[in-house]
């Protein structure tokens, strides 16, 4: 019982941490992408010009460490 209860809470806990917001997950995958391809500095541009917050931004960019993993 106890790990059906584990795998439960495992599953709900992906489900909080997924961006609920679809277009804006996808500009933040293609600005990861933008970032590892073409730099820092186009893949900032790309992504402020789709109104991604700067908050998100420089956690995307700057510190990968603190991307969410989905």
């Amino acid at each position: 019982m106890s790990g059906n209860r584990r795998r439960k809470m495992q599953r709900k806990r992906k489900l909080l941490l997924r961006r609920r917001d679809v277009l804006t997950r996808f500009m933040v995958d293609l600005g990861i992408h933008y970032l590892e391809i073409l730099g820092l500095d186009k893949a900032m541009d790309f992504l402020r010009k789709h109104q991604v917050p700067d908050t998100v931004i420089s956690r995307v960019l700057r510190f990968p460490e603190y991307r969410r993993k989905y």
